[in-house]
């Protein structure tokens, strides 16, 4: 199995973001499952970032329909390692959104090409989104996905 986290900059109109992103979740939570397919997104309004985690096969496919997307551009991968467990197993796709509180950490992931700096932040943004999916406000309607790949 393969963890995955990107970044990229929102190209969408602050007027039509709130329902673009929500069609992006209910698209996520429908079709995640049968891919076998867990992860996390948050929106900040300006940037997304999104960890995605299974198969190698399905996590590749899948990135090469979100880097065509229209609705970003910049995405920058900044972790991309083999798992033996799912961080995020509990959700085909936990949202957090949107939030000012990560947009200058998002937006150092975009801009620092400098692997050590990049790997602390994006190791930070990875534990600060599995915060919001497993915290206290979590929301645990969704039925979880298989751990197994």
């Amino acid at each position: 199995m393969l963890a995955l986290l990107y970044v990229s900059r929102s190209t969408m109109a602050p007027e039509t973001a709130a329902a673009a992103v929500a069609d992006i979740i209910a698209v996520s939570r429908d079709r995640n499952p049968a891919r076998g397919l867990t992860g996390a997104l948050l929106f900040t309004g300006q940037h997304f970032a999104q960890v995605l985690e299974g198969p190698v096969a399905a996590v590749d496919q899948l990135m090469a329909t979100v880097a065509a997307d229209p609705r970003h551009d910049d995405l920058v991968v900044v972790d991309r390692r083999p798992i033996a467990q799912r961080r995020f197993g509990r959700w085909s796709m936990a949202y957090y959104g949107p939030s000012q509180f990560v947009t200058r950490h998002v937006t150092r992931l975009l801009d620092d090409r400098v692997w050590p700096s990049r790997a602390r932040s994006a190791g930070w943004l990875n534990d600060l989104m599995w915060e919001f999916a497993e915290g206290p406000g979590a929301d645990y309607r969704e039925l979880p996905v298989s751990s197994a790949a």
